[in-house]
């Protein structure tokens, strides 16, 4: 039968007479867009907008650059033909009221006025939450060919950025394995490996961070080329709570944004609510699940940068196949939303059934319909009020006071690294004569720079008197200067100072390079960055380990310090890593091992862990070359043949031993893969783990996976923490202050105090040395409670107190490195790569 249109698509839908040089996606791509079991690629999708350029004067397609795996990342201006042919004009009006700083009243009033609100929406994140994608095709058509009043004044008010998918990689990867799989009793299941090249879900945790391609190229547009005014970002959920979410948003929320934003957050999503609810789409909710208050994510960060972000989630189905859900099924759950039944925020709930692509993308067009409706309604308030909030950060600051990144520190590579990230985000940062990099919060992003130099406090949100306070949706601390080891002070400047100071340039780094003519340069391993120039270094020849301190030509020098051959190639090599170091004489007299570069194995378990992603690409981006271990070629054994070291990433026991995952001693219920992508490592991977550190090898364990080695090879220590309830004890993703042993070869480089992130339960106990317990404590937390935490948020601190938080333990002739907190977290932690690093140079040192 044939399905009636929602009264709330129509008015996209009255279109011109068919022009055959503007095809429906349906008719170019040959397919039933939307119908069961028919998804298209991005290849599709791609070209279906480019062909939508090429015949519609109201589309435009730019390309933002190119995604990791290659592929184009495309977004399609869509406006009226007159706006696109001003665009340039435009965005130079979004850009002046991003920063309105020299504009009168008056001039602010008229550039609003004459300016187009610019709407962001981003399609498909998340590669499996995929009906985005192929709504926006759908959109795009009916905006491109409608001819009716409504229609034209909408797309004359603003001018729409419009992006099918923010992973196309990830895109390509669910649409080719589900259409592998149709027809099997796989059909519609979960894909065997990360939906992006490196970091899978995570893809949206990037968004201050800036580290994979997607993210810097999103960003660059933006923040730097079109300042939209207001960014939807549409995902999808699981399938058996509410059928939508729209914003507006639950609890916390974070205190520096605007109130402005949630003001225009509420509005937006209200108007979504109301056509929602026209047009008979029940099961919408707002308030719930998705709190306000983290900066990860697409649209979150622009929350601190005057942007009104907002989320909306629709329940998903099997991909493209539908779901059948029962209504005993549905539930709720979620912050702000405990009971699946009509509440304030939840008027109408749904009632079960069959759940389909084609009902995800209804409710997601009907709600795009609605951002759009609204933003041309308030398209003057809404470059008003981005001007009216950039000011309001500008006066908030004091002007004479700078955040100051002095290049005189342990690491000044990191500090520069900062302070260009900060640039890259869009802040403004000055540079000083002394070469100290300067942010003032006297600025329109003066919110954002405070958010990320600055300690969280997480609040303590309670839903009622007496109840347990809100856990946070994500993490609970993003500072910076912690977790990249880099020191930020407080500084007043006078006028006269502040007038020598120059905006930061490209080139602004330490200036690298070998100082003296000696034949020895020694490498100073507190720059996280020496791992790249080392790196490139060992792969043509080996490098010396001072193992202990020394003074050398009136200098002290760390024990850990690299002595390396000085030469114009190394000068080279370090003007390009920004390294500096000095040469000597000769070697210094004292204890050494020699260092080659160690070869890397990196355990890949077929329960997709976004850990191993991350842990991959930090170390290929710092010049390591890990080989990815799958748990049958590790059951195959001979490892110590291929491997110097095996990393194995944050993943919990069950999962590397069975590949399942389980509830205590229970077995949870999760939908089989294909035999060839399932399994655990097994009793025989075990055996050729122990095996291979037996036998001299190196096993790092990160985080989770630590436990899988405690209980599997029977080491000496135990996890404190084990068992405990999360009313006992939680770190739901902070900053802790540590102890680092810097004469241990796996802490090489870090100051002795200084910053670990913690999102999990593990503290580690270890027993006396003795002949059978050869053990080290790398790091550990300190004595007094009151002292652990730094940024964020914890419960039970006093569970740390004097605890481990790394050790290392000889086995046989090799050595087990155990992390007990996140030393990679999300390619965030930069100081406490050392740590990973280190362990990986150790597996490799000879005498």
């Amino acid at each position: 039968m044939r399905r009636a249109l929602p009264a709330a698509l129509a008015v996209c839908l009255a279109v011109a007479p068919a022009r055959a040089e503007v095809p429906n996606p349906s008719q170019f791509l040959k397919m039933p867009v939307g119908a069961d079991r028919t998804l298209a690629d991005y290849g599709q999708i791609t070209s279906y907008f480019r062909a939508l350029a090429a015949a519609s004067p109201r589309v435009q397609v730019e390309e933002l650059g190119r995604t990791t795996n290659g592929q184009p990342l495309i977004m399609a201006v869509i406006s009226s033909e007159s706006n696109l042919r001003d665009k340039a004009r435009y965005q130079e009006i979004a850009k002046r009221l991003a920063d309105p700083r020299g504009l009168s009243e008056a001039q602010v009033e008229a550039l609003a006025k004459e300016g187009r609100a610019i709407v962001l929406v981003t399609c498909s994140i998340h590669a499996s939450e995929i009906a985005a994608s192929q709504m926006a095709m759908e959109w795009a058509h009916a905006l491109a060919t409608a001819q009716d009043a409504e229609t034209r004044r909408r797309l004359d008010q603003v001018i729409l950025l419009l992006m099918p998918s923010l992973n196309p990689d990830g895109q390509v990867m669910e649409t080719e394995y589900y259409r592998k799989q149709l027809g099997t009793r796989y059909e519609g299941g979960r894909l065997p490996w990360l939906y992006h090249p490196y970091v899978g879900h995570d893809n949206n945790r990037d968004w201050y961070m800036l580290t994979q391609k997607e993210s810097i190229a999103v960003n660059r547009m933006a923040y730097h080329q079109w300042f939209p005014q207001v960014w939807l970002d549409e995902h999808q959920m699981g399938a058996t709570g509410p059928r939508m979410f729209v914003p507006p948003y639950a609890n916390p929320v974070a205190a520096e944004i605007h109130p402005l934003v949630w003001r225009t957050v509420d509005l937006l999503g209200s108007t979504m609510s109301l056509r929602l609810e026209e047009a008979g789409k029940a099961g919408v909710a707002y308030g719930t699940m998705f709190d306000a208050y983290w900066p990860g994510g697409t649209k979150n960060t622009g929350w601190w940068k005057n942007v009104v972000g907002l989320l909306t989630e629709v329940a998903s189905a099997r991909l493209a196949s539908p779901a059948d859900i029962d209504a005993t099924e549905l539930s709720a759950g979620g912050k702000g939303l405990v009971e699946y039944k009509p509440q304030v925020n939840f008027p109408n709930p749904w009632k079960g059934g069959a759940w389909r692509l084609r009902d995800i993308m209804d409710y997601e067009r009907i709600a795009s319909d609605a951002l759009l409706e609204s933003c041309a309604n308030l398209k003057s308030d809404l470059l008003r009020n981005r001007a009216r909030m950039a000011l309001a950060s500008i006066q908030a600051g004091d002007p004479a006071v700078f955040y100051r990144l002095p290049l005189a520190q342990r690491d000044p590579v990191a500090a520069a690294r900062l302070a260009h990230l900060m640039a890259e985000n869009g802040a403004e940062v000055r540079v000083a004569g002394d070469g100290s990099y300067l942010l003032s919060t006297a600025q329109p992003l003066g919110r954002f720079v405070k958010e990320m130099l600055e300690p969280q406090r997480y609040p303590e949100t309670r839903p009622a008197a007496g109840a347990p306070p809100m856990a946070p949706y994500d993490v609970a601390a993003w500072t910076l200067p912690m977790m990249m080891g880099v020191q930020v002070e407080k500084a007043r400047l006078n006028e006269g100072q502040r007038s020598a100071t120059r905006l930061l340039k490209a080139g602004d780094w330490p200036r690298g390079g070998i100082t003296g003519s000696g034949a020895v340069a020694v490498l100073d391993r507190r720059s996280t960055a020496a791992a790249g120039l080392l790196n490139e270094v060992l792969k043509s020849e080996q490098a010396t380990v001072a193992l202990e301190a020394f003074e050398a030509e009136g200098k002290r020098f760390e024990a850990g310090s690299i002595l390396l051959k000085a030469g114009s190639g190394l000068d080279n090599l370090a003007s390009r890593h920004h390294v500096g170091l000095m040469t000597l004489s000769g070697k210094p007299k004292v204890k050494q091992a020699t260092l080659k570069a160690p070869r890397v194995g990196l355990l890949k378990p077929w329960a997709v862990s976004m850990d191993e992603g991350w842990t991959r690409w930090i170390l290929e981006q710092h010049g390591f070359a890990p080989r990815s271990l799958e748990p049958k070629a590790a059951q195959a054994g001979k490892l110590h043949e291929a491997f110097d070291v095996i990393v194995l990433p944050d993943v919990a026991k069950s999962l590397l031993l069975e590949g399942r995952r389980m509830e205590g001693d229970v077995r949870r219920f999760q939908e089989e893969v294909p035999p060839e992508y399932s399994g655990g490592l097994g009793k025989e991977g075990v055996k050729a783990l122990k095996a291979f550190v037996e036998q001299g090898g190196t096993l790092v364990a990160l985080s989770a996976s630590s436990e899988f080695l405690i209980d599997e090879l029977g080491l000496p220590v135990r996890n404190t923490l084990s068992g405990r309830s999360s009313e006992d004890f939680s770190c739901p993703g902070s900053i802790l202050h540590m102890h680092f042993d810097g004469a241990h070869p796996v802490a090489y480089g870090l100051a002795a105090e200084g910053f670990g992130f913690m999102d999990g339960r593990l503290a580690f106990q270890t027993l006396p040395a003795s002949p059978q317990n050869r053990r080290s404590v790398i790091a550990s937390y300190p004595s007094d409670a009151r002292d652990i935490l730094a940024s964020g948020w914890i419960k039970g601190a006093e569970r740390l107190e004097r605890k481990a938080a790394a050790v290392s333990l000889e086995l046989g002739k090799g050595k087990v490195v155990l992390f007990g907190f996140r030393v990679q977290h999300r390619a965030q932690t930069e100081e406490t790569f050392k740590l990973l690093f280190n362990a990986l140079y150790w597996s490799a040192m000879g005498e």
